[in-house]
């Protein structure tokens, strides 16, 4: 095998890996609805909870805060993380196009 056959498999595969992330952060971020509902859906439980004094409503109150919290730290970090395997990819088509430029 010629090297121009295995830059060619590789440039493939590196383009492959692109548009995967690409479809997978626009996935991720079409899914916001999810958290959005989870948000929803503990400030009505909550409401409930104070307006029928229910004895823990702090706790229930504290605790859905909680999980709220974690659900947003969760979906930015994983977003963050596909956008920066994303960029780095694109670093590296970068670097392979300014090598084969000064060539």
């Amino acid at each position: 095998m010629n090297p121009t056959y295995h830059h060619l498999k590789d440039t493939k595969k590196e383009e492959g890996q692109k548009e995967l992330l690409e479809r997978n952060l626009e996935a991720h971020r079409s899914r916001r609805w999810v958290t959005n509902s989870i948000y929803a859906m503990s400030l009505l439980v909550v409401v409930l909870c104070f307006y029928f004094h229910v004895p823990k409503a702090a706790i229930i109150t504290l605790i859905l805060f909680l999980i709220c919290a974690t659900s947003e730290i969760l979906y930015r970090a994983l977003d963050k993380k596909i956008e920066l395997r994303l960029k780095r990819i694109k670093q590296e088509k970068r670097k392979i196009i300014f090598k084969g430029n000064k060539s």
